[in-house]
């Protein structure tokens, strides 16, 4: 992963602390918090922290690309680095997301059938391999 004040600069975004902050756990965190999940972890890093930062700092980061909201019905929105493709799996009995490498050829595809393609986004739906297990 590159580093988070570089990657936002790259984007020309002004690398403020929180916003650094902010884009380093969700690099180094693959859990895909919701708004809230960021703000319990990092209020004790950043006491003068917001939830309004926090959505607003989302909120650019969706719009630059760097990040993107995972748009799970029936959920509060979580969110992932975009950093590589790959689809989730959200577990119906613990409410887990997992991220799941998967092989297709046209999650690189810009256009498809003459439709211009901005993202990809697969949810799978199941039973984890925790609970599964239990």
């Amino acid at each position: 992963m590159k580093d988070a004040k570089k990657m936002l600069e790259e984007k020309g975004i002004s690398p403020s602390l929180q916003r650094v902050i902010i884009l380093k756990y969700l690099q180094d965190h693959h859990n895909h918090p919701t708004v809230d999940t960021l703000y319990q972890e990092l209020i004790d890093a950043i006491p003068t922290l917001s939830k309004t930062t926090i959505y607003n700092t989302l909120k650019l980061y969706v719009e630059k690309g760097i990040v993107y909201q995972l748009a799970i019905p029936g959920n509060e929105a979580h969110y992932d680095c975009a950093d590589c493709y790959h689809a989730h799996l959200l577990c119906e009995k613990c409410g887990k997301i997992y991220d799941l490498d998967l092989e297709d050829e046209d999650h690189h595809k810009e256009e498809i059938e003459g439709h211009k393609i901005t993202g990809i986004e697969t949810i799978y739906r199941g039973i984890c391999r925790k609970c599964r297990a239990k």
